[in-house]
C-alpha cells in the first residue's frame, strides 16, 4: 500500500501554517497547468486559523486569489448565517477585511457553498453537482469531481467529511454525494450534505488536517492495518496523494 506523507509539527498553529503554504504551492501549480485552482475545504473548528494564515500578507501576495474557486466536501444543512454552517469560519476569514483593514482578496463569487436553502437533500446535492459541472470542473468517468486539493478534518470517531463510522459513504459503491442524517453519536447533531470518500481518490491533491490531543486515538485506529474503511472512514485519506498533518500531541499513539 502507497501511504500518505505524514509531518508531525509542534502545534496546532504549526500546522496551520504548514497548510497554508502548501495551499499556495498546490495553487501556483495549478494556475499555471490549468488556469485555475479548484479547492475543496472543510469545516468545523479545523480550518479558521489555517483561513487566517492564508491572510497573512506574505502569504497572501502569493495566493492567485483571482483564479481561486472553492467548494466544500461538507456542511450542515443549515443556513450559511447559522454558526453551525462550515461557510461562517470561511467568511468571517477570508470574505470580510483583514486585521489590517485589508479587503479581501476573494471574490464572493468565488466561494460554492452547498445550497443549503433547498427544499430537501436530493434537491441540494444534484443541484450542488450540476454547479461542480457549470463551473467547469472536471470529472471522472464515474462522475467524481476532480479538485486539485481537497483539505479534511479528522473527527474524534475517526470521520471525514460527513462520513461516519458505518456510513454507506464509505463504500465503493457510494453515490458521489448524499443527504446525511443527523447523527446521534457526534455534535451538533444536525443533518449533513457531503461527498463520499471517492472524492478523495479522485482529487490531484488531499490535505488532512488533525492537530490536538483529542486525535490522537482515532490517528492510532486510521493507522491502525486491521481498521476498515467503514469503521474508521478518513482512512480512505492514506493515499499517496495525500500529505497528513499532525502536531506531536495528536501523533502521540503513532509508532515512530
Amino acid at each position: 500500500m502507497n501511504l500518505p506523507a505524514v509531518r508531525v509539527l509542534a502545534d496546532a498553529s504549526g500546522v496551520a501554517e504548514v497548510a497554508a503554504d502548501q495551499i499556495i504551492e498546490v495553487a501556483t501549480a495549478a494556475v499555471a497547468a490549468r488556469g485555475v485552482f479548484h479547492l475543496c475545504t472543510t469545516g468545523g473548528s479545523t480550518p479558521a486559523a489555517l483561513y487566517r494564515a492564508l491572510r497573512e500578507p506574505s502569504r497572501s501576495a502569493r495566493l492567485p486569489w483571482g483564479e481561486t474557486q472553492i467548494w466544500f466536501g461538507d456542511d450542515r444543512f443549515v443556513p450559511r448565517a447559522d454558526p453551525l454552517s462550515n461557510v461562517a469560519p470561511l467568511d468571517a476569514q477570508l470574505l470580510s477585511a483583514g486585521t489590517d483593514g485589508a479587503l479581501s482578496p476573494l471574490a464572493s463569487s468565488a466561494v460554492h457553498p452547498w445550497p443549503t436553502t433547498a427544499a430537501d437533500a436530493p434537491t441540494a446535492v444534484s443541484a450542488y453537482l450540476e454547479e461542480l459541472r457549470g463551473a467547469g470542473v472536471p470529472h471522472t468517468p464515474n462522475g467524481f469531481p476532480i479538485f486539485d486539493l481537497v483539505l479534511i478534518g479528522i473527527g474524534g470517531d475517526g470521520h471525514c467529511l460527513s462520513v461516519f463510522p458505518g456510513s454507506p459513504l464509505a463504500l465503493e459503491s457510494a453515490p458521489v454525494a448524499a443527504g446525511v442524517p443527523a447523527p446521534t453519536h457526534i455534535e451538533p447533531h444536525v443533518p449533513r450534505l457531503s461527498f463520499s470518500l471517492g472524492v478523495l481518490a479522485s482529487a490531484r491533491a488531499v490535505i488532512a488536517l488533525a492537530p490536538g490531543a483529542g486525535k490522537a486515538d482515532a490517528l492510532a485506529r486510521i493507522f491502525a492495518s486491521s481498521t476498515e474503511v467503514t469503521d474508521a472512514p478518513a482512512k480512505g485519506a492514506l493515499l499517496p496523494t495525500a500529505t497528513w498533518l499532525l502536531d506531536t500531541a495528536s501523533a502521540a499513539n503513532l509508532p515512530e
